[in-house]
């Protein structure tokens, strides 16, 4: 390059920041540092391949996303928006499985998927989901056109849009931080292990995917900022890629970052944006999609913790623990309904059983039954602690046994719901959940009165 070639090339590229009172100056300036670099690229890439044929991936990746954005503008003669959105998943995932791009060892969703948890939380429809081929089981499979696979066999997601506006900005990034929320299970360690490994994630990672955006770089910025402050940092997008404008990176003041764990630690959040000025933006996309892939940590999904999923309270779960004994209510009026918890009276349940002294589940039976609680070698044979819901203190006689008629006798029956959430065991006494009403009744019916002690609140 001689002396003249440098200065122009210092010319245009030293002015490469935008100013901010002249839109019209700034796009001009940015179209011709773009123009001059992809001249100087092209020129560079033709004289490389008269002397050989491949010469590295630059070409490749240039040849790449000019075809990406060939079959994008290609698709706009489409006029069902359903249509429209699966030909523009075809076009990336197409990039995906045909290119040689990928290790095999990385799966790519083939059709409409959802991910799931053992929480019973699943997400809303993935555009492409990439998964373990091998060892991952599919949940639901429903005539080749949707599937649901378990989140701890998933490495990623990428969700796909056409042209950013700020309602596809908040939707792509809500369903990517719809899938980051997942809870996997724990990851079983080999106790052979003995070499240092490189620190891998455990969370998925999600990406945002568009081939054009109508809105200004800054714009699109502003809208990916305003969504991150109303969301914890693990659930941030991993990066959000337009193909023909570039990519922006959640960071701090000294450096961006695509990492969860780096992501994770950010404490002062700083958007970092990175102008496409020589059609890299795809190749960048590869990269750091690969990269990814590389450092996150899967395993296969057990079977036997999918079998019957909790029921769920928004980011809570709780199961009954009698199953379908206790969640099946009946009303002899309306059939039957299902029994459940709302979130704002779930959390009231855990957060005061949280403080609430545990005792063994016999000794509170033989309480119940007016015993003294004193038999330790039964408590100890039959090992369990049970939180017991009693924000009034009442006597255990009182709240966790009633009477009932019984072939022309009174006995004491049990009265109360068992139910597992939090990491712990609860009873909730039938008493609150008429007064308090702590478990559904019949939706269809106004809501019950304490019942008297031959009648059954599950009725």
């Amino acid at each position: 390059m001689d002396l003249a070639h440098i200065c122009r090339y210092l010319v245009i590229v030293s002015n490469d920041w935008p100013a901010v009172n002249d839109d019209e100056e700034d796009e001009e300036r940015e179209e011709r540092t773009k123009r001059f670099l992809l001249d100087e690229a092209q020129r560079a890439i033709d004289l490389r391949s008269k002397d050989r044929e491949f010469h590295g991936l630059e070409r490749e990746f240039l040849h790449h996303q000019a075809q990406m954005l060939i079959d994008y503008n290609k698709s706009k003669d489409i006029q069902h928006p359903r249509d429209l959105g699966d030909t523009r998943e075809q076009i990336l995932r197409k990039f995906l499985l045909n290119n040689g791009l990928l290790p095999r060892r990385y799966g790519v969703s083939q059709t409409r998927a959802r991910v799931a948890s053992t929480t019973g939380h699943a997400t809303g429809e993935m555009d492409i989901v990439l998964f373990d081929p091998i060892d991952s089981i599919s949940l639901m499979i429903r005539e080749g056109i949707y599937e649901t696979l378990p989140v701890e066999s998933v490495y990623g997601i990428i969700q796909v849009k056409s042209r950013l506006n700020k309602r596809e900005i908040n939707d792509g990034l809500e369903n990517v931080a719809s899938f980051k929320r997942l809870h996997r299970e724990p990851e079983v360690q080999s106790p052979f292990l003995i070499f240092p490994q490189q620190e891998r994630a455990r969370r998925g990672f999600g990406l945002l995917f568009a081939y054009d955006s109508d809105l200004d770089w800054l714009d699109i910025i502003r809208e990916i900022e305003a969504f991150s402050k109303a969301r914890p940092n693990a659930e941030w997008c991993n990066g959000i890629f337009i193909l023909n404008k570039g990519a922006f990176f959640h960071g701090d003041e000294t450096q961006a970052t695509y990492m969860n764990l780096a992501l994770e630690k950010i404490s002062k959040r700083t958007m970092h944006g990175r102008p496409d000025r020589q059609n890299q933006c795809l190749y960048q996309f590869y990269s750091i999609l690969l990269h990814l892939l590389r450092t996150t940590e899967i395993q296969p999904a057990n079977a036997n913790s999918y079998f019957r999923l909790p029921l769920v309270a928004d980011a809570l779960s709780y199961e009954f623990s009698m199953g379908a004994f206790a969640e099946l209510g009946r009303c002899e009026q309306h059939g039957d309904y299902q029994r459940k918890i709302t979130p704002d009276k779930l959390r009231r349940v855990i957060d005061w059983c949280k403080s609430a002294e545990p005792i063994n589940w016999i000794k509170a039976t033989d309480i119940a039954y007016g015993k003294s609680g004193d038999n330790l070698e039964a408590y100890a044979r039959q090992p369990g602690d049970v939180r017991i819901y009693n924000p009034e203190n009442l006597p255990l006689t009182d709240i966790l046994v009633m009477d009932r008629d019984y072939q022309g006798k009174t006995i004491k029956v049990l009265a109360y719901d068992q139910i597992q959430t939090a990491g712990m065991v609860i009873y909730i006494p039938y008493y609150y959940t008429v007064t308090e009403g702590i478990i559904s009744g019949c939706p269809k019916c106004p809501p019950p009165q304490i019942p008297p002690a031959d009648s059954d609140p599950k009725s």
